[in-house]
């Protein structure tokens, strides 16, 4: 009888130990975390997505097309969304940036130069496109593509 007291008790004070341990070590937790896609551009932007937006597709709040006009440009630069209310004229050194407002969101854009459709087409969901206006008015454009 007395020997099961002392096993009993053994394997009371082996379960304890496990739950007390010593205050200066430190256990190792496990923490379940939902994970996001988080991919790169060419650019090194993030393009935010996520598994509700979903992929490939940009997710609101990304970027979605930056103009850039030379400072050296003196003539009139005009950026018309059809995706957005009315359009913006930017000035010489000035940047506009249009940022994503809905998951996946893809925009039709002109962009005039001195009066003339210098740029005409469609930005999807999965692209991020660059203008610049150069000093003499042309155009230099990059996209990328998720």
């Amino acid at each position: 009888m007395q020997r099961r007291r002392v096993l009993t008790s053994l394997g009371s004070l082996a379960l304890l130990s496990g739950c007390l341990g010593n205050p200066s070590e430190s256990t190792p937790e496990t923490t379940t975390t939902t994970a996001t896609d988080s991919e790169t551009t060419e650019s090194g932007r993030p393009a935010t997505t996520t598994d509700e937006c979903g992929w490939p597709q940009f997710c609101e709040g990304s970027e979605m097309l930056e103009v850039t006009v030379n400072g050296g440009f003196d003539g009139e630069v005009v950026l018309n969304p059809a995706c957005r209310e009315g359009e913006t004229e930017l000035s010489p050194g000035e940047t506009e940036t249009l940022i994503r407002q809905v998951d996946a969101e893809t925009c039709d854009v002109k962009l005039l130069v001195d009066g003339e459709v210098a740029y005409d087409e469609r930005i999807q969901d999965y692209e991020f496109v660059t203008l610049r206006v150069g000093p003499n008015g042309e155009i230099t454009r990059r996209k990328e593509e998720l």
